[in-house]
């Protein structure tokens, strides 16, 4: 076996050294080729430059479409709720409150209210893009929602935004996040005894 490696590798170094004929002139031509600058000038075009303007509804790769928001509707309304307290309700509070449960166990940064007026005023696309690519310790939920599902999360928070709480369970959410919104601006870093 061991004499079988040198007389191996010897076979090896004898095909490296034979190459087909012409293999190395076609290298040496692919090295070799004619190109142009990209502001150089062309006889190919008509105007006589090597770059020209993208055909008319190109969009650059780096350019994001965002899809339209479907009209608001009591199934797209129902559809946000949903989503919402699965997916946003965990940190946020089901009334958007910021006092999770979740929210109390943080000591740093802590998930927003989404009630104040900070928030109330981001746009539309702006919340879409939060939701799309997460911010801070928030993960991105593109994986999670549907683009049809990410607005009707935003269609249910302008919804809460909008209305008082409803429910106990977003009460006691309303309570525990200006409790917490209490011990945050005191600077009192534990979150025990929560409400």
């Amino acid at each position: 076996m061991r004499a079988l490696v040198p007389l191996l590798g010897c076979l090896i170094l004898a095909a490296c050294g034979s190459a087909e004929p012409g293999w190395s002139a076609a290298l040496q031509r692919m090295k070799r080729q004619p190109r142009y600058d990209a502001y150089g000038a062309s006889a190919f075009f008509r105007d006589g430059k090597v770059m020209q303007a993208p055909p008319a509804g190109t969009v650059a790769r780096e350019g994001v479409l965002r899809p339209a928001p479907p009209a608001e509707s009591p199934e797209l309304l129902a559809l946000g709720r949903s989503r919402f307290r699965i997916y946003c309700g965990a940190c946020h509070g089901v009334g958007g409150y910021g006092g999770s449960v979740v929210a109390a166990n943080m000591v740093e940064r802590r998930p927003p209210s989404l009630r104040t007026p900070r928030i109330a005023a981001l746009p539309d696309a702006a919340l879409y893009a939060v939701i799309s690519g997460g911010v801070g310790r928030m993960p991105s939920y593109a994986a999670q929602l549907t683009e049809r599902e990410r607005w009707a999360v935003i269609d249910w928070l302008r919804r809460l935004q909008r209305t008082p709480t409803a429910g106990d369970d977003e009460r006691a959410d309303s309570i525990r996040g200006a409790w917490l919104r209490h011990l945050d601006s005191s600077g009192v870093a534990a979150s025990w005894g929560a409400p």
